[in-house]
């Protein structure tokens, strides 16, 4: 939800132990581990249902730890699925890009139902919070950036003419992701995947054979 969504496998929930004291400064494994200990929450439950106790608990570190280096348990959370959507709807680079499209908008569909209530409870939040928004953009900058990362190899194969409005596409797909996200009002599955990825496809002008 370069980060949106959390793993479909779901991962077992024993607590990694063993690691050093952080200190001031972060500790990069005490880091990951925190950061795959809320992923792996997230995608076991309800990310309303989670606690900073419960993160730490697994991460095998203290809750000031957390609290030292995130301002909120959705801060931990937004941050935990950037990493996690890097693992899950990376930016695939087949060659074809419409292909392309058509995976990172696949994986990251089908990825947003175990983010849901997260993400419209942090929208909630950022509209009458200037921090909870930064948090937010720096989360969908990271995703933006996964797919412009698509468009602008497929400008550089000679896919996209040069003069195609990548930042209008991204988007228009994002704009879907969100609005049926809110509304609910049709599904965030793969033929919505498969028709966003062929009208982006045919909107910039791609050139299949390069």
């Amino acid at each position: 939800m370069s980060r949106l969504a959390v793993s479909s496998n779901r991962a077992s929930l024993h607590p990694v132990t063993g690691l050093p004291h952080t200190g001031s400064r972060r500790n990069e494994a005490a880091e990951q581990a925190i950061l795959r200990a809320a992923a792996d929450l997230l995608a076991a439950g309800d990310g309303a249902s989670i606690t900073i106790g419960a993160i730490a608990q697994r991460a095998g570190v203290g809750k000031q730890t957390i609290y030292r280096w995130w301002p909120s348990k959705k801060a931990v959370l937004l941050d935990a699925m950037i990493h996690r959507a890097d693992e899950i709807a990376p930016a695939p680079d087949s060659g074809d890009l419409h292909t392309d499209l058509r995976l990172f908008l696949r994986s990251t569909f089908a990825a947003a139902p175990d983010n849901h209530g997260l993400l419209l409870g942090v929208l909630r939040e950022a509209l009458g919070d200037a921090a909870t928004m930064e948090q937010l953009a720096v989360f969908t900058a990271a995703r933006r950036d996964a797919l412009a990362q698509i468009l602008d190899r497929a400008r550089a194969r000679g896919q996209i003419p040069a003069t195609a409005q990548l930042d209008v596409a991204v988007d228009q797909a994002f704009g879907l992701l969100w609005y049926r996200m809110i509304f609910a009002h049709h599904p965030l599955d793969e033929r919505a995947a498969d028709d966003v990825a062929a009208a982006l496809a045919t909107q910039l002008g791609a050139n299949q054979e390069g």
